[in-house]
């Protein structure tokens, strides 16, 4: 049988602090509690560093689509007295105008009775394009055909 080695003392006591160790933990204890300021600064900035580390390296979490802003149309600002005066009066005129148009229209229409749809959209808009109006200047289809010579040339 194999005899078992025994160890010497001196390689027993190679793992035990000796007189060096108990110096460094005494400077160790000095150390703390005299730059213990220092040593939470220390801290901070490891644990922050580390932190914006990991944040920076994580994936991006998946984008959530939201539902989109309903689209609102802008109030409409308030007017000063004579922006406003002089906004109905233009509005007074365009629907004078309007009213206008649709009279003569129908003066057309009865005036030009064989014609196409197609053909009183072009005479009405031939009518509108010279500014003539049987409501506004007395210039409309019951005196004058548009399509036919004028009445004072025979």
């Amino acid at each position: 049988m194999a005899s078992k080695r025994r160890r010497s003392s001196s390689a027993a006591g190679a793992n035990a602090p000796g007189p060096f160790g108990f110096f460094l933990a005494v400077a160790a204890v000095w150390f703390i509690v005299h730059y213990w300021w220092a040593l939470l600064i220390a801290l901070g900035v490891i644990t922050l560093t580390v932190a914006l580390v990991r944040y920076a390296r994580s994936p991006a979490p998946p984008a959530t689509a939201r539902p989109p802003k309903p689209v609102r149309t802008p109030e409409p600002k308030a007017l000063v007295s004579e922006d406003l005066a002089a906004q109905m009066r233009a509005t007074k005129h365009v629907r004078h105008v309007r009213a206008m148009q649709e009279w003569d229209y129908e003066w057309i229409r009865l005036t030009y009775q064989e014609k196409s749809n197609r053909e009183l959209s072009e005479i009405a808009n031939a009518f509108f394009a010279k500014g003539w109006s049987v409501g506004v200047n007395g210039e409309g289809p019951s005196v004058r055909r548009l399509d036919g010579p004028k009445p004072d040339q025979g």
